[in-house]
């Protein structure tokens, strides 16, 4: 014989049951007690639900301190959060290279092909604003001098990779490298290096060469000789 129609049957007449007995319970009940049983299930959800957002496990309903931000961070020691973020850039003046106080390094170990302000027979430069170190693909190319990263823009098909970086009062620009280390924001020192020669832009020169320029606090081109220790 089969029995399973049965048990759904006899689920619902118990469910059925229970309601009953939980009605009449109910209506058996002097106001005050409903009132205090009230009560005391509204305690017992209040505090399972504060318990809920207060435990030490992670099952927070919510944590308006946050604000997306993931828990799981590393917490800093108060002093390494002091130190972080607290690199400043140097400050110097052209006034201290024009006295001879300060000079730039080479950014990259070469001859000078090119000067200041001398016609450059190519689409990239007609007027030269910087001066043109020869060297080899894939020489080191370094920060003239201390400084922050304020730019860099990565050598594609027909744009030459560029560095810039902020001194102060003047800025240096790395005109032709690739394979950069350096990204926006960083903090470098000088001959620290920054990235690679790239092969030569087009032009009249029959080697790889940087372009390096050196701007003053209104954006001008200036000559970078002047504030170099070389023989001109």
């Amino acid at each position: 014989m089969n029995t399973k129609p049965k048990i759904p049957k006899q689920i619902k007449n118990a469910l059925f049951g229970l309601a009953n007995w939980i009605s009449q319970g109910w209506k058996a009940m002097s106001p005050g007690l409903r009132y205090a049983l009230v009560y005391f299930v509204c305690v017992i959800v209040v505090a399972g639900l504060v318990f809920w957002q207060y435990s030490p496990a992670k099952t927070l309903l919510f944590d308006p301190g946050t604000k997306g931000e993931s828990p799981e961070g590393p917490d800093l020691p108060p002093e390494e959060q002091e130190e972080t973020g607290s690199e400043e850039a140097p400050y110097i003046s052209l006034a201290a290279f024009e006295t001879r106080q300060e000079t730039l390094a080479l950014p990259v170990q070469g001859t000078v092909l090119l000067n200041w302000g001398e016609v450059f027979s190519s689409g990239y430069h007609r007027i030269s604003e910087g001066v043109h170190f020869s060297g080899t693909r894939g020489d080191a190319v370094y920060a003239a001098f201390a400084g922050q990263v304020t730019a860099v823009i990565e050598p594609g098909e027909y744009q030459a990779g560029e560095v810039w970086i902020n001194h102060g009062d003047f800025e240096t620009r790395y005109i032709n490298v690739e394979f950069i280390e350096v990204q926006e924001g960083d903090i470098v020192g000088t001959n620290q290096k920054i990235g690679e020669l790239a092969a030569k832009i087009r032009g009249g020169h029959a080697e790889d060469y940087l372009i390096f320029e050196v701007r003053n606090a209104q954006g001008e081109p200036v000559d970078p000789l002047a504030y170099m220790c070389l023989d001109q």
